[in-house]
């Protein structure tokens, strides 16, 4: 196994890159038709080592022309195919515009055994030796587990649009979400979870970690085949307090996923 591999979730790198047109059209048609073929193989290639992931996306917008996302367990590796990708074209083709790195986490704020124990005794009237409660209990810790499993190891859903923005909680000195006790910042984002659930049948997120790794703390990756529901989803959390009081966010970038010739196809290349 590779030295450098995560402890506990896997790595994810997002890379967004604008196209210099001038540069590409220097080329002769033999070379360029070479260096399409280099970047579809490649991009088809990373995939096929175990849980490595990688889905390209046309960029809705002038902030950049293409973004790609690439999950691994082996950081050498996303790195490697890091660079492959980014240097399959010549030169000045493929110009950096912003990445993005973390690291898949579950949320410190999920419900635990003892959450549920409560809600089964207080709310529900169970005692834990009562077949019934037993029987609730062992659903949760699957449901659970179903849920840690998903968060660490995450699979990029195949919906046809990506929506991607970075995000901070508050530390100024006015409102400095650190500073709030664990049951306070817990009642929080339990209510952003009930706003985001309204919208579970039609997005999927996948929310990575990246304090000490990059300029912002977490990651948070929309898909859904409408961007419409990225709108509406945004809009009513930002009501919610954990957001309006205490949430930071960077750019955001919105992409169509495409297949690797469908995508040169669509930058014109």
């Amino acid at each position: 196994m590779d030295p450098i591999h995560a402890h506990e979730g896997w790595f994810v790198s997002h890379l967004f890159y604008r196209i210099n047109r001038t540069v590409w059209e220097s080329l002769d048609p033999a070379r360029q038709a070479k260096q399409r073929e280099t970047f579809q193989r490649l991009v088809s290639d990373f995939p096929r080592a175990e849980h490595c992931q990688i889905h390209c996306y046309s960029i809705w917008g002038l902030k950049a022309d293409l973004g790609m996302i690439l999950i691994s367990p082996e950081l050498q590796s996303l790195n490697d195919a890091e660079f492959d990708i980014s240097t399959t074209l010549s030169p000045g083709v493929m110009e950096p515009v912003d990445s993005f790195i973390s690291l898949s986490e579950t949320s410190e704020y999920m419900s635990q055994t003892q959450d549920y124990d409560r809600t089964l005794r207080e709310k529900e009237g169970l005692t834990p030796d009562s077949p019934e409660y037993q029987e609730k209990m062992e659903a949760f810790r699957q449901r659970m587990q179903v849920y840690t499993n998903d968060r660490l190891y995450p699979s990029i859903p195949e919906h046809e649009i990506m929506c991607f923005y970075p995000m901070n909680k508050q530390r100024g000195d006015k409102e400095n979400w650190y500073l709030l006790d664990f049951e306070t910042r817990k009642k929080y984002m339990a209510g952003h979870a009930i706003t985001g659930r309204k919208f579970q049948q039609h997005i999927k997120q996948l929310v990575t970690g990246s304090i000490g790794l990059d300029n912002w703390e977490w990651g948070v990756t929309l898909f859904a085949d409408d961007p419409f529901y990225f709108k509406k989803l945004l809009y009513e959390m930002r009501y919610d307090e954990a957001s309006a009081r205490f949430a930071e966010f960077g750019s955001f970038y919105v992409g169509i996923r495409l297949e690797p010739g469908e995508l040169l196809k669509r930058l014109r290349l």
